[in-house]
């Protein structure tokens, strides 16, 4: 009962802040990263109110069923944007732009993470910086398709961009 609570709370907080984001003229996935923040374990769920939010991330874990089924839909309605003369047109560009945002994006965290751990190696640990650095070049799909999704966004960024974020 408490986990079906906790859920439903979620779900409105989602909900209620992307009222708000769309007053603020924000995206509504903002909105939804920012109840996640709140009814989170190290929020509210850090507070002990069971119900309220999730109090450990055993309980976040609960749902990643719901979290798994939605990255195939993400995946799917990427899949489904793609047509076969777009891909010849932008493909050898998406794939080029792709693997040097990830390449670069790694090296440049890798480098300020490997200084930042050489001025304070008590801080931060060089596998931890290296890891992060790997970390980096990670884009999540999710976000940039809702974007491009909810401001109906077309033209030749965008059908670039969906292939490098597929990518």
């Amino acid at each position: 009962m408490q986990t079906l609570m906790s859920l439903s709370v979620a779900l409105f907080a989602g909900l209620m802040l992307s009222r708000l984001a769309k007053i603020a003229k924000l995206p509504a996935v903002t909105a939804y990263l920012v109840a996640g923040i709140l009814v989170g374990p190290y929020f509210i769920g850090a507070l002990g109110f069971e119900g309220l939010g999730f109090i450990s991330m055993a309980d976040v874990d609960k749902y990643s069923i719901i979290s798994d089924v939605a990255l195939g839909f993400i995946a799917f309605s990427i899949g489904n944007e793609f047509r076969l003369a777009q891909l010849k047109k932008t493909g050898k560009q998406a794939t080029v732009i792709g693997i040097f945002q990830a390449v670069f994006a790694t090296l440049l965290v890798d480098v300020v993470l490997i200084a930042v751990h050489f001025a304070m190696p008590d801080k931060l640990p060089l596998p931890a910086a290296i890891v992060l650095g790997a970390v980096a070049s990670a884009t999540a799909p999710a976000a940039t398709l809702m974007v491009v999704r909810q401001y109906k966004a077309k033209g030749p960024l965008t059908s670039l961009l969906l292939p490098i974020v597929a990518l």
